[in-house]
């Protein structure tokens, strides 16, 4: 009887302890959701329209792509924060006309007769130059007063200015697009951008890589958005024929081009 009572404590004693591991569990999952939603408010209240995070583990599903160790080596979270272009503003962009610029006879004797339907150097980013310009400074401000905030709790963070190339072949640091992904912020579309549902590929984005444990999004559905094979409207009205609407962009010819955006404006997603 003295053996079967022993047994039967050590057994009610293993309950116990994996009673407290759940509730402890759960207090520090409680904790990361009020922290993560403490950030998000952050962000927004900075006036950030896309906010998202992606698991750092994640990112070995693009072996080939910069990981968020090469930056902060014990990277956990990649927090993805963005702000929308203005509708009608880049809607122009597949409206060259509307800004009335006229074409130099210069660019007529270099086209030697070809592709004399295309609209005059940057009449396509005539009204969305400047307000990229303005998101470029709103979103690294987001980027900066995020990572101090995380730095004020003791943890690492590091931040990127959006869309900057290597000249020469086009690479980036790190990509944006698969955090994104990652994140559950949209799809990619043959346009190889993110596609948002509320708006579309229509947006500027940057990520901060911190080493401290966030609540993750999941994708919200396969790599590449399903209607796109139906559509094909980006590959259709690109000046510059550099998407093969298959997921591939020629870089080279679209940056020739002055990657004028025209396969961002005519994507029909968000765009209701």
């Amino acid at each position: 009887m003295l053996v079967s009572h022993h047994q039967e404590l050590r057994i009610g004693g293993a309950i116990v302890a994996i009673n407290e591991q759940t509730k402890t569990n759960a207090g520090e999952k409680t904790k990361l959701i009020k922290e993560g939603n403490e950030l998000e408010a952050f962000a927004r209240s900075l006036g950030a329209d896309i906010y998202g995070v992606a698991a750092a583990e994640a990112f070995k599903e693009f072996p080939k792509k910069p990981q968020p160790s090469k930056f902060v080596p014990d990277a956990k979270s990649v927090v993805v924060i963005g702000m929308s272009f203005t509708p009608e503003l880049f809607a122009t962009v597949a409206k060259p006309e509307l800004a009335e610029v006229s074409r130099k006879g210069a660019e007529d004797a270099a086209l030697e007769g070809k592709h004399l339907g295309r609209p005059p150097a940057g009449a396509e980013r005539f009204f969305i130059n400047d307000e990229q310009a303005m998101l470029t400074n709103e979103v690294v401000k987001i980027g900066y007063k995020i990572s101090w905030k995380l730095h004020r709790e003791g943890y690492e963070a590091f931040y990127f200015a959006p869309f900057r190339q290597e000249a020469r072949f086009r690479t980036a640091a790190f990509y944006f697009t698969p955090a994104m992904y990652l994140a559950g912020i949209g799809q990619m579309g043959l346009n190889c951008s993110i596609l948002t549902p509320e708006y579309g590929p229509r947006i500027w984005v940057t990520t901060v890589i911190t080493n401290k444990e966030l609540p993750v999004g999941q994708p919200i559905g396969p790599t590449y958005y399903e209607g796109c094979k139906d559509c094909l409207e980006c590959v259709k009205r690109c000046p510059s024929t550099s998407l093969d609407g298959k997921g591939w962009k020629n870089v080279f010819r679209c940056a020739s081009y002055g990657c004028c955006g025209t396969c961002l404006s005519v994507c029909p997603v968000g765009s209701a």
